[in-house]
């Protein structure tokens, strides 16, 4: 057992009785009563007032794995429920300061920044009752959305051992974490995947050895959530609507007011109470060691609040030998059984059931389990030849006796039928790494049939490649389908011959006309999807805008008239165009003409801005985080290869600040952010307020960025509008309200993916 059956039974005493956790007076004398709302309660083997041992000091129930201050958002609310009204512990785990964030209150930044942010989280987090958070001290840098950059800068695995500690020392039965996979920051998806290798190193003694020196033991937590990807992805959603016991306020309006802590990040303008919504918190199920009822109401259901028959001292999990198996072919599933109470079960059985038309075999005889004795079997279960490719929920039970009393309970599994052949597109690096990643920690079946990124440049042909797999003993043969969108085409679709268990790659070239856009837009998502025999794989286009840009003679003057730029190649953004909040009411509201050149020094841009009311709400010295307020962002990929925006240059500007109109400019989100006179030597920036807005000119030098391209190159580049509509805001206060750009996919595409960014050509 992870601890003491005191414990155990306290905790579950607890729990079931709704006994308020939060403590309104401790004497330091060591024994002395704790007052819960009225109600004397004498100490536990888990209270340090009955106690000295540091591990029970430390002990908790519920551990959040966050990667900055706020991050804790999505569980703070339920996180309430369990510690103020339901008898829980709980911590969070931040593995960064939020040095690398905006700041909405004042000019700190970096580690003054990061003190601040962990400052606003412990007020945050003490008004749910947690009063003991804990900061790694990683490093907090610019935006990305890559796990892969993240893990660079972080030194790889390296700090994964503590976290494991931090598990190992506050014992938590229950990990909550974000998600892993692409399309959120890539700081997010690190936080994620180290929660997961903790819940699978945790336990494990050979896992970090060197923590055996401190004199931590192992401990396996039992249960691992995420915050679900989409809404039908969630397992569970815990109510904020009803009202806590002990703070005789909504849970949702506790989780608001806690929030309002978070001012540094502007949360503080828009957290209200009575909260503006009342909206479930919502969460996935991932892994789990005990059995657990199929449609959750509890984070704890198994662990304190057992399943209806099934003792909490049941330990029960199954794993697939692999996730994907071939249709009408025998797959393993193993099946491990613990008994960790003290007393025996006798006349165990296990069974794996799966939908209808599905086999199973393997059953074992029933058998005596002793204490603290672990069983496993192993099924074959069987896919019928029609099953969907899809992930599909295998059924695991147990059934057995204890002190002669009927005792059962069930958990589930995933595995994926797939048809003999199958093609599928190659996935970009991203989605790949995050497949192996969950390949190697046995959560394969979250991923889903997450579909690979393909950029296609609107009026360019694609090669796009294409990966056929024939997992029979037979050859195979036959020819690829596609199922395109409106504006797209292919070319001659290639045939395939494999021999048995043979893959092969194959090439398909797209072509996205502008008939592929929606009224408006100069980018667009689209679903598309190749086919071979019964096997369908699925893929996001992103249809990206170009331009070819002239080299000039005489270079403009960077004064804010943009007359000089007037014969350049340019484009437009509208408010169809929105990648961020709100839409503009109109393009009065935000919209932008824009024009681009260049010569053997600089890159040169002119952005002619429509906006009704033109805020200038950012002190002179306070020039970073342009998603504050109004401002225009130019972001560069010289190589036209990045992966992530290290190797880029993302120049932005506010049109005016609080000392009145003139630009400021600087670089933000990319690997030397600051003001540009530091960050981007011979950087010019200046503005003019226009009758309805505003007028942005950029002289961006070669020489600042991280490659030097020459004429006929093709980079990524993309224009990004940022619009507040606030009234005498007050200084520093984030006012954002939309963002449109030329490239404008939901949150982070436009700005931190350069591989999803518009290609621009350097004319000879």
């Amino acid at each position: 057992m992870n601890r003491s059956d005191h414990r155990k039974t306290s905790r579950a005493a607890a729990h079931r009785s709704g006994r308020l956790a939060s403590t309104l007076l401790v004497t330091a004398a060591l024994g002395a009563a704790l007052t819960h709302a009225g109600a004397q309660v004498t100490p536990g083997a888990g209270s340090y007032g009955a106690s000295v041992s540091g591990a029970d000091l430390m002990d908790v129930d519920l551990m959040f794995i966050g990667a900055h201050p706020d991050d804790d958002g999505g569980v703070s609310g339920t996180f309430a429920r369990y510690v103020l009204d339901g008898g829980l512990k709980a911590t969070v785990i931040t593995l960064t300061g939020g040095e690398g964030g905006g700041n909405a209150t004042g000019p700190e930044t970096g580690r003054a920044l990061g003190l601040i942010r962990q400052e606003e989280e412990r007020r945050s987090l003490s008004m749910l009752g947690i009063d003991s958070p804990h900061f790694l001290g990683l490093q907090d840098f610019y935006f990305t959305l890559s796990a892969e950059e993240t893990a660079q800068k972080w030194g790889g695995d390296r700090f994964l051992c503590d976290v494991v500690r931090l598990v190992r020392l506050r014992r938590p039965e229950v990990l909550v974490t974000m998600w892993p996979g692409p399309g959120t920051h890539g700081q997010h998806q690190m936080a994620a995947r180290a929660a997961t290798l903790a819940f699978n190193a945790a336990g494990d003694e050979a896992a970090c050895p060197d923590l055996a020196a401190e004199g931590l033991r192992p401990f396996t937590p039992l249960k691992l959530y995420y915050y679900p990807p989409s809404a039908d992805a969630a397992t569970i959603a815990v109510p904020t609507d009803d009202v806590s016991r002990s703070a005789r306020l909504r849970y949702a309006d506790l989780k608001s007011v806690a929030q309002f802590n978070y001012r540094s990040q502007g949360w503080d303008t828009t957290n209200t109470l009575p909260a503006r919504a009342a909206t479930p918190e919502t969460f996935m199920l991932v892994a789990s060691r005990v059995p657990t009822p199929v449609k959750e109401t509890s984070l704890v259901d198994g662990v304190f609040s057992a399943q209806t028959g099934s003792p909490a001292t049941v330990r029960l999990s199954a794993a697939p030998a692999s996730y994907e198996i071939g249709l009408a072919q025998p797959s393993a599933v193993t099946v491990t059984f613990t008994n960790a109470g003290k007393t025996d079960l006798t006349d165990l059985t296990l069974q794996v059931s799966g939908p209808d038309g599905w086999t199973v075999q393997g059953a074992p005889a029933a058998q005596t389990v002793r204490p603290g004795a672990t069983v496993t079997a192993t099924f074959q279960v069987t896919a019928p030849a029609g099953a969907p490719a899809e992930s599909t929920l295998l059924t695991v039970g147990y059934a057995a006796r204890q002190d002669g009393q009927p005792v059962a309970g069930q958990t589930v599994t995933h595995v994926r039928p797939v048809p003999a052949v199958a093609a599928q597109f190659a996935p970009t690096f991203d989605i790949a790494a995050y497949q192996a990643f969950a390949r190697d920690t046995g959560t394969e079946w979250v991923t889903g049939r997450l579909p690979t990124r393909l950029p296609l440049v609107v009026g360019q042909p694609t090669p796009v490649r294409v990966t056929v797999t024939n997992r029979t003993a037979q050859p195979a043969s036959g020819a690829l389908a596609l199922t395109l969108p409106a504006g797209v085409t292919a070319g001659p679709l290639p045939t395939y011959t494999l021999k048995p268990g043979e893959q092969q790659d194959l090439t398909v070239t797209l072509t996205a006309s502008p008939a592929a856009l929606p009224a408006g837009k100069q980018s667009a998502l689209v679903p598309l999807s190749v086919n071979a025999g019964s096997f369908s794989d699925l893929a996001s286009a992103y249809l990206l805008p170009s331009l070819t840009v002239q080299r000039v003679s005489v270079p403009p003057v960077i004064d804010g008239d943009l007359s000089d730029l007037a014969q350049a190649a340019g484009s437009a953004i509208g408010p169809a165009d929105l990648w961020w909040r709100a839409a503009p009411d109109s393009p009065a509201d935000a919209s932008a003409q824009f024009k681009l050149a260049y010569d053997d020094t600089y890159l040169y841009a002119g952005v002619s801005v429509k906006d009704e009311l033109v805020a200038c709400n950012i002190a002179p010295d306070d020039v970073k985080a342009q998603l504050r307020s109004d401002a225009i962002g130019i972001t560069v990929d010289p190589s036209g290869a990045s992966r992530d925006t290290s190797t880029t240059l993302m120049a932005a500007a506010f049109p005016c600040t609080t000392a009145g109109f003139g630009a400021r400019g600087f670089r933000d989100a990319d690997a030397r952010q600051g003001p540009m006179e530091t960050t981007a030597p011979g950087m010019q920036v200046a503005s003019r307020r226009t009758d309805g807005g505003y007028d942005l000119e950029f002289r961006i030098p070669w020489a600042a960025m991280p490659t030097q391209p020459k004429p006929g190159d093709t980079l990524g580049l993309n224009v990004v509008l940022y619009d507040g509509d606030t009234a005498n805001a007050r200084p520093g206060a984030n006012i954002s309200q939309s963002g449109l750009a030329w490239a404008s996919f939901s949150w982070g595409g436009k700005q931190a993916l350069p591989y999803l960014w518009p290609r621009v050509t350097l004319g000879r």
